[in-house]
């Protein structure tokens, strides 16, 4: 009974998960979205959160990623939401303004900021270096497997790792979706360990169930 109740909440944030995904789609980092990025050059050492927080004054609330560049520090790169980038030039030189007067140089804003849009990465380009190791690798577990407990049932074998496997990568980006996590560089090594660890999960069960079942047929 305890299992059924599991696996209904699981189908059903699964369900909730697609359907958020199919209507709203997922939650998208700023590097993956349309943004601007914007690298400024100061000629002296910065710190980022005076960067962002100049940035933030001059472009709004609204997200930004600031990362330092160069070895010597005196070089930022800025990622804001391309719905901030009104008026790009007139923000560009506020922006070189504040950080002068900041850092007490004199930098022309058409020497020491630069700003590019950038268009949105599709998710399949981000996944798709990934696809052809993942099924070569589940191919030859899946093949190991089928070998090693095939006095277990070959079937119920590849079902339960086929079926594992999928519902549970599933419950990961279901639970993206409704939580509204942003997708970023983290979310795929992450997946990827939850599918090493379905695989060692199910292999030390299916390895637990073979002991004994070979146990029981030996005093037969």
């Amino acid at each position: 009974m305890k299992k059924k109740i599991i696996y209904g909440i699981i189908l059903a944030i699964i369900v909730v998960g697609a359907i958020i995904t199919a209507t709203m789609g997922l939650n998208v980092d700023l590097t993956y979205r349309k943004n601007v990025r914007i690298d400024i050059y100061v000629g002296k050492t910065i710190e980022n959160k005076e960067i962002e927080q100049i940035v933030k004054e001059v472009f709004g609330e609204g997200r930004t990623i600031v990362q330092q560049v160069e070895v010597y520090g005196d070089m930022a790169t800025v990622l804001i939401e391309e719905k901030n980038a009104d008026n790009l030039d007139e923000k560009l030189e506020t922006l070189n303004t504040k950080i002068n007067e900041k850092y007490e140089v004199e930098n022309k804003q058409e020497d020491s900021i630069q700003a590019v849009h950038q268009p949105k990465i599709r998710l399949s380009s981000i996944l798709s270096p990934y696809i052809v190791p993942l099924i070569i690798s589940t191919v030859v577990v899946l093949v190991y497997v089928t070998i090693r407990f095939r006095k277990l049932g070959i079937l119920k074998t590849l079902a339960l790792y086929v079926i594992s496997i999928l519902a549970l990568e599933a419950l990961y980006l279901s639970v993206l979706a409704i939580t509204r996590i942003p997708i970023n560089r983290l979310v795929i090594p992450i997946g990827l360990l939850i599918y090493i660890l379905v695989i060692t999960i199910l292999t030390v069960m299916q390895e637990k169930k073979y002991n004994s079942y070979s146990e029981t047929e030996s005093k037969k």
